[in-house]
């Protein structure tokens, strides 16, 4: 291969990362669901239609000699193909995990024990399930230990189960799902979070009582929707989550005590459900906010919550060696693709999920969590309750803070 032949190769890559970019970036923007497939759809006719541009312009003659359009379109994928993404890569390889954080996890090959043709449904995506190598039964079960800046000692040691994304569906069997739900509930916890993506499926509605009821935390079991649900009817999805015992904090807020402390729950499934409306928190001593998304989490650093759970992002579903995770639906494409992130006082949990709608799992397996929250007896430079003090309770200023 000829030296200006090279060059294709780092540009085609470069084309590639550019092409995932958008779609990442516009699936984090709260549009409905089938206008992003709208969209997907002109940005696969556009990318294939660049690509053939570039093909044609490298069989017709060396770089140099192409046109001024398809030369500068091709040092920008030459620059993002040898330094961004190589960057973006390393970044997410390296990042450190904040500090004190411990962790005992187990995995379980549910197919081994119940056999995947018990796990597989009938429905549309089923086939993916048969895929050679595809982790989709091969459930994380972890356990973290988590310091918390600020934390309450009175509760110390207080435990959350963290489940997002169980994208119910009928491809796969509803006894995948019950082995999930009996895993996450074989230990008592004090609180239990859903952090939204509930249904894929108008059929698979009817397991949401009997799958959630089992699930109970001491001190209440919490639950928002995701994006996919607004297509299952949202406010069904939200009654039959009462149903089954769990509070709907879609776009409120909740208080709990323990130990004589209060703790305030608060919930959001924005950009797509309503924004959390900071004029109507409760006074609390600690906060808790799940959000679907966790593209808020600097919204949620300056409104002074404690604790952030979120999901949406799967944690790419498929993570590539030397790559990582490839599409990540989200505004920040794949700054907060899965585990823990601190910004001073604010500790965010982003789940990897258990299903999605399309049922393929590679380098990253589906994950039930379990986190031991633990006080670090030394406050931050800013209380919480100063910042929360300080923030502008405006709802126009919460959305434009979120968006930002």
């Amino acid at each position: 291969m000829t030296p200006d032949r090279l060059f294709l190769v780092p540009l085609a890559l470069g084309h590639l990362a550019l092409f995932v970019l958008v779609v990442n970036v516009v699936h984090g923007l709260g549009h409905p669901e089938h206008i992003l497939s709208r969209a997907k759809a002109v940005f696969l006719a556009l990318f294939a239609l660049v690509s053939a541009v570039i093909a044609w312009e490298a069989w017709n003659g060396a770089i140099l000699a192409w046109s001024w359009p398809s030369l500068a379109y091709a040092v920008v994928c030459v620059a993002t193909g040898l330094v961004l993404l190589p960057a973006s890569t390393a970044y997410i390889h390296h990042r450190p995990r904040p500090a004190g954080i411990r962790e005992q996890g187990t995995e379980i090959d549910l197919a081994a024990t119940l056999g995947a043709d018990a796990l597989t449904g009938p429905g549309k995506y089923a086939w993916l399930l048969r895929l050679p190598g595809n982790e989709s039964f091969r459930l994380r079960k972890v356990e973290w230990e988590v310091p918390m800046p600020g934390l309450p000692r009175a509760l110390d040691g207080l435990s959350v189960l963290h489940l997002s994304d169980l994208h119910l569906a009928p491809c796969f069997d509803r006894r995948f799902f019950e082995a999930v739900i009996d895993e996450a509930a074989d230990r008592p916890c004090d609180l239990v979070a859903f952090t939204g993506d509930l249904v894929d499926h108008d059929d698979a509605a009817d397991w949401i009582v009997p799958l959630f009821s089992r699930l109970r935390g001491r001190l209440g079991s919490f639950a928002i929707l995701g994006n996919h649900d607004l297509a299952h009817g949202p406010d069904r999805l939200r009654d039959l989550l009462v149903e089954a015992g769990f509070t709907d904090l879609e776009g409120g807020w909740a208080t709990v005590e323990s130990a004589g402390v209060r703790i305030a729950l608060g919930g959001t499934s924005f950009p797509w459900g309503p924004a959390l409306p900071t004029d109507q928190r409760p006074r609390a001593d600690f906060q808790i906010l799940l959000s679907h998304v966790p593209d808020q989490f600097y919204w949620a650093e300056r409104a002074g919550f404690d604790l952030m759970l979120s999901g949406h992002n799967h944690g790419g579903q498929v993570r590539l060696p030397l790559v990582g995770p490839v599409f990540m639906p989200s505004r920040y494409s794949r700054r907060f693709d899965r585990g823990f992130f601190r910004k001073r006082g604010l500790t965010l949990h982003v789940s990897q999920g258990v299903a999605g709608k399309h049922p393929v799992r590679y380098g990253c397996r589906p994950e039930v969590g379990r986190l031991i929250l633990r006080a670090t007896g030394a406050a931050p430079k800013d209380t919480r309750e100063d910042v929360r003090s300080r923030f502008d309770p405006d709802a126009s200023d919460v959305s434009e803070g979120v968006l930002r």
